[in-house]
């Protein structure tokens, strides 16, 4: 979970307190005291498209009114603690393997203003599977928005290793409801 709170004289909101144990792709103490803008640098098109609309949404938060939203990556390991760091992604992943060695990783989040301070509390519940255990027509709509992210994006989280797999995978995979 992570606390957020909004200096009277500033107009966002910045990380004042967190205990994360599955975070993905960030450690705590590298995004304490940062704005969301500056925490969410790395991600492509957060500044440009998403951050003035995140802050004005945190702004308007009621106290007792809860928010959830959902957030998803593909990843290459069920690890529920998801570190940034020097890793050989997606090595040796191949359509006949894809089912096994790639993981759907789904964030719950949830929003909440406190109401007695007035810091926002933010809540990340964190599911990993492998894709083999999903349905096929949700393989086939993963590999599909796979495709629709943006390239700065798409390159940040290195599709480019594992998207020809994936595909592959998901046309295995409807091949074999045809059948």
């Amino acid at each position: 979970m992570c606390l957020l709170t909004r200096r009277p004289e500033e107009d966002f909101y910045r990380l004042v307190g967190a205990a994360v144990a599955f975070p993905t792709d960030w450690r705590v103490a590298d995004k304490m005291g940062l704005p969301l803008a500056a925490m969410h640098a790395p991600i492509h098109g957060y500044a440009e498209q998403l951050a003035t609309g995140v802050d004005r949404f945190m702004a308007k938060l009621k106290p007792g009114a809860l928010y959830g939203r959902s957030n998803w990556f593909v990843v290459d390991s069920s690890d529920l603690c998801h570190l940034p760091g020097a890793r050989v992604l997606f090595a040796g992943v191949t359509p006949e393997n894809a089912g096994r060695r790639l993981f759907a990783r789904c964030e719950r989040q949830t929003l909440r203003r406190l109401p007695q301070t007035g810091a926002i509390l933010f809540t990340i519940g964190v599911y990993v599977e492998p894709l083999e255990a999903l349905p096929a027509d949700s393989v086939e709509w993963l590999a599909e928005a796979v495709q629709a992210i943006p390239p700065g994006e798409r390159e940040r989280r290195g599709i480019g290793a594992y998207l020809p797999a994936l595909i592959g995978y998901a046309d295995r995979r409807r091949e074999e409801l045809t059948d």
